[in-house]
């Protein structure tokens, strides 16, 4: 066997395997430092910068491709998809809590008042954040360079994309297993969760509304009173108690490990195609 043939393709590019460890391995040292700030917030801001950065540097000279390739598409299509992105989690969350409660799964307080909103402006830009690092390196990143890996080896492109899709959204789903109260269950859920994140990004090679659709689903769920990925809700419109079962309601890490995320989360993706079918062949 050649031995450059083991780290380069026919191409003469880096193979993925080595490209995807190579900027894992440089991003996570550029972005350890940053847990010395005892801001959350400007931790957040920090990364966020040095994930961009870092792919950009990543597209030029490691992947060798445009830097749009990871969906980072600056342009006014991204904002409608952005937008669009948020109101449809913002539904499915609603009809998550309405099922909840119509069911008796879920019991919910009496509106509590409305949050401060400079608590909640504060809280909804730190969700933005986590969204856009999430959505950039499980969806745009990983996807991105997996399905490149999984092509070269002659596999059929529809089953190179789903291997891809499977592997970037299991990892994400294993990125969460630190969380509070995390489970195997919350696990294969949060990977349901990642294929319904970047179903959209394959369609639209775009994170416009990947980004759109995470921010909205962990901040609504924070401010109607969900717990989310095991965070407690604070300053939340409603109180909401568990009365079903773990398996129902997903227990103290949230709904997110139950069926009633599971229905969260089809809610999400039913709509989110119905938006793409609607938008396919206009131009935004």
């Amino acid at each position: 066997m050649d031995f450059q043939m083991l780290f380069y393709n026919n191409s003469g590019r880096i193979r993925a395997f080595w490209r995807i460890l190579i900027f894992i391995s440089l991003l996570s040292f550029s972005i350890a430092p940053l847990i010395l700030i005892g801001n959350s917030y400007l931790q957040f801001i920090g990364a966020t910068l040095i994930l961009i950065f870092g792919l950009y540097l990543n597209a030029k000279y490691l992947d060798k491709r445009n830097i749009n390739e990871y969906g980072l598409v600056f342009k006014k299509e991204t904002l409608v998809h952005l937008v669009f992105g948020i109101l449809i989690a913002i539904i499915s969350v609603a009809l998550m809590l309405l099922i909840g409660k119509i069911t008796g799964i879920l019991l919910v307080s009496e509106f509590l008042s409305m949050p401060e909103p400079m608590l909640v402006i504060p809280f909804a830009f730190k969700m933005l954040l986590v969204a856009i690092l999430e959505e950039t390196f499980f969806r745009g990143y990983l996807f991105t360079n997996l399905y490149d890996g999984f092509k070269s080896k002659r596999l059929f492109k529809k089953k190179a994309l789903l291997i891809s899709l499977m592997l970037s959204s299991l990892f994400f789903g294993l990125a969460h297993f630190s969380n509070n109260d995390a489970s195997i269950l919350s696990i294969v859920l949060l990977t349901i969760n990642g294929m319904v994140w970047c179903i959209p990004f394959i369609m639209t090679e775009n994170l416009g509304l990947s980004i759109g659709l995470h921010m909205a689903w962990n901040f609504t769920q924070t401010q109607l009173g969900f717990t989310m990925s095991g965070n407690k809700a604070v300053n939340s419109f409603y109180e909401i108690e568990n009365k079903g079962a773990d398996l129902l309601t997903g227990g103290e890490y949230g709904p997110e490990a139950g069926i009633l995320g599971l229905f969260g989360f089809v809610v999400m993706f039913l709509l989110s195609l119905a938006y793409l079918k609607h938008i396919k062949g206009k131009k935004l």
